[in-house]
């Protein structure tokens, strides 16, 4: 057509898998041809969207099966409640916000590997983190999932998108942003030796002291039972090792 002056405008070549019924390749003659319309009608067009994203990588295809919708329909039906029961102006609860920034960075780099389905499972991930014990959750903590969520369901996050007060298209919005540091955990395992051989692990932050992370340590019954007597050294090294020789 003259559109352009050179041969081929794509760098890379991503050819999507092949979707199969029940472990068959469908076909008219199995008779196991997946109908769009119905399921439309049943499960909304979002639903079924997402769920054909979510089936399995975009290169490798999936085994599309009837009961596999509703876990997506049910992820939507608590997206749509969070907006609803939303606290208007509350914080961010801390943990929360981490998982919701960690979850910002893996959807867009998922999105950008067309890994669709992995990135619907973090939103999934992080939808379980955001009602954990039916827990009311803020707009500063939901907001940010329904822009997530509308390249998957876009007609759902519209609507939602309205509701939280907005009077433009969530497609006109900016991408969300995470915060580097957030992705950073407050807390390290450590691994507990004593003489050399591991007697547990405990949870630290990160920038606890030697002498606080061997009073924790003492406090776990199955590490302290093999510190019978006072230590003759004690090593921390910083977010792997405490190591307590006697």
């Amino acid at each position: 057509m003259g559109l352009i002056e050179f041969e081929e405008p794509f760098t890379k070549f991503r050819a999507h898998g092949l979707i199969i019924r029940e472990g068959a390749k469908m076909s008219k003659s199995k008779g196991n041809v997946v109908n769009p319309d119905e399921y439309i009608d049943t499960w909304g067009a979002d639903a079924f969207r997402t769920y054909l994203m979510f089936l399995g990588p975009f290169e490798e295809g999936g085994d599309f099966r009837d009961k596999g919708i509703s876990g997506v329909k049910r992820f939507l039906d608590r997206l749509w409640a969070s907006v609803r029961d939303r606290v208007a102006d509350g914080p961010a609860d801390r943990e929360v916000e981490r998982k919701l920034h960690a979850t910002i960075k893996k959807v867009g780099d998922d999105i950008s590997r067309l890994s669709y389905n992995t990135a619907i499972a973090a939103m999934m991930e992080y939808m379980n983190a955001l009602r954990k014990s039916d827990r009311m959750p803020s707009r500063t903590e939901v907001e940010p999932l329904v822009q997530l969520v509308a390249p998957f369901a876009p007609h759902l996050a519209e609507e939602l998108w309205q509701q939280l007060g907005h009077d433009t298209s969530i497609f006109d919005s900016r991408w969300p942003s995470f915060d580097p540091s957030l992705l950073v955990d407050d807390e390290v395992e450590l691994v507990v030796q004593v003489n050399g051989k591991v007697r547990g692990r405990i949870h630290v932050p990160r920038e606890i002291t030697q002498d606080a992370a061997f009073a924790l340590a003492m406090k776990e019954q199955s590490i302290a039972k093999f510190v019978a007597s006072s230590p003759k050294k004690v090593v921390l090294v910083p977010g792997r090792l405490l190591s307590i020789a006697i």
